[in-house]
């Protein structure tokens, strides 16, 4: 088995196990949405039922059916992919057991709603669209795939929009606080500083 057919199964994997985590953790707190103070409202409130399948179902498929790939070594780009894996295989946990019962999949604020700036919210505000996006460049640079990366600026948007909803609901909700903390940390990436 070579490094491509390696990082291909890695991927996969990852991919299985996001799959179940979503499934068992995160997608059964739906009913906890309708305890929510506020929410997304009009077309927004249905971008996690696009974001979802298309960040976590589409890349393994693209994977299991090969399609994009680059019939190339480049063992340099491949080790960048497997780094931004490993990455997303740390920050993604991490944020989950941090945020707990704020991990849902829909932008909401609770009444009780905390704001989270410890565990990987002091380096990123959304440590798991971060988390995701390594995730997604990780999988395209490591197989090679050319339609992952091509597809990848859609994510991006999708993401970038979503957090934008939940940024707005968190400033409604904890006003100057949310300011300073968005200006101090980065959305996706960390700030040089932080």
């Amino acid at each position: 088995m070579g490094i491509g057919d390696a990082l291909r199964l890695f991927f996969l994997g990852f991919y299985a196990v996001v799959i179940a985590v979503t499934l068992i953790r995160v997608l059964p707190t739906v009913g906890t949405l309708r305890s929510a103070e506020q929410s997304a409202t009009g077309a927004r409130r249905f971008l996690p039922a696009v974001l979802l399948p298309f960040g976590f179902l589409l890349p393994p498929a693209v994977l299991f059916l090969r399609a994009g790939e680059i019939d190339a070594t480049w063992t340099a780009v491949r080790m960048l992919g497997l780094g931004l894996g490993l990455y997303a295989a740390v920050i993604l946990p991490w944020a989950a057991a941090t945020l707990r019962r704020f991990l849902v999949p829909r932008a909401v604020v609770f009444p009780d709603h905390a704001l989270v700036v410890r565990g990987p919210y002091r380096l990123v505000r959304h440590p798991v669209y971060s988390g995701d996006l390594a995730l997604w460049l990780g999988t395209a640079l490591g197989t090679l795939n050319a339609l992952l990366l091509v597809l990848l600026p859609l994510y991006l948007l999708g993401l970038s929009a979503e957090a934008a909803v939940e940024e707005r609901l968190l400033e409604g909700k904890f006003g100057e606080a949310y300011r300073d903390y968005a200006a101090r940390v980065g959305r996706f990436a960390p700030r040089p500083g932080t």
